[in-house]
């Protein structure tokens, strides 16, 4: 828990200087009026008193929204994904991502997580770290069993994977493409011997809608409960500015991103089933609608 609050204290201390730089960048020559939801005289003061009295547009969720675009827009561009590890290993997680991702494993007890992009691994030895505590019996000092399985068409995480092996005795790496035959027997025959009560799927392979889309098609029906995630990651790529993945358009457009694969489902074999929870978007997630919660 104090790593949780340490991580979230810092990240939330950094959004608040970059938002409060980005209103002061667009102060008018004159002062104009603050939306407020206070209705109390003293609060109507105090807003007056401050710097941002003298912004150009009122302070709500749309201009939030906007904020948190442009700073997607920076972390993309200026790739500060790559400037974090997990155990001395390259980590593109978001570390506000990270926290919320560990707080469903816990609160949901999951016992399987199925990764697709495992890159380097430090996502499956994130995963597994903390699933090893809240899977420990202290009284009885064993271990109650808990998979993840993840791939990547890259070998290389299995080297990393393999540095830790207290870790790694819970990590199944696929080195194939997560469609592939190969994987999907894998990832059965896992769940079949492990028998999982809860289950958290994170997709984080191909970002191109068809291969979100087949992703979600195939690993849908391990979402065993209500209630439990199937994470569809970088759905921020979907973004007009992103010449990747928004040169042409797929399953209505506007891009041919992570987005569009998921609103394709969700509008198809998903209806009724799956739904977007946006209150796991905390500050500020680059899965924003990416986080798809099973409700039937």
């Amino acid at each position: 828990m104090q790593h949780k609050s340490y991580h979230s204290s810092v990240f939330g201390f950094v959004i608040g200087i970059l938002f409060t730089t980005w209103l002061l960048s667009n102060r008018g020559s004159q002062t104009p009026t603050v939306s407020t939801s206070s209705t109390t005289s003293t609060t109507s003061q105090a807003v007056k008193s401050t710097t941002l009295a003298s912004v150009k547009f009122p302070i709500d969720n749309t201009n939030i929204a906007r904020f948190y675009d442009e700073y997607y827009k920076y972390y993309e561009l200026n790739k500060e994904w790559m400037k974090k590890s997990f155990l001395g290993v390259h980590f593109l997680q978001n570390p506000n991502d990270a926290i919320t991702i560990a707080e469903i494993l816990h609160d949901q007890n999951i016992d399987l997580v199925i990764e697709t992009g495992s890159y380097r691994g430090a996502a499956a030895l994130f995963f597994a770290s903390i699933m090893y505590q809240y899977r420990y019996n202290a009284s009885e000092k064993s271990i109650r069993p808990f998979k993840i399985v993840t791939m990547d068409i890259n070998p290389e995480a299995q080297t990393y994977i393999d540095r830790y092996p207290l870790l790694a005795r819970y990590i199944t790496f696929i080195p194939h493409a997560s469609v592939s035959e190969k994987a999907k027997s894998i990832v059965n025959r896992t769940f079949t011997e492990l028998k999982p009560s809860n289950v958290f799927i994170s997709l984080d392979g191909d970002h191109y809608a068809q291969a979100v889309y087949e992703e979600l098609l195939y690993y849908q029906q391990y979402a065993l409960n209500i209630g439990n995630y199937i994470l569809v990651q970088d759905t921020r790529l979907s973004s007009k500015w992103h010449t990747l993945y928004c040169s042409a358009s797929k399953y209505d457009g506007p891009c041919n991103g992570p987005h569009e694969g998921l609103n394709w489902f969700l509008k198809n074999e998903g209806q009724g089933r799956f739904a977007i929870d946006h209150g796991k978007e905390y500050l500020f997630s680059t899965h924003h609608k990416g986080w798809v919660k099973r409700t039937a």
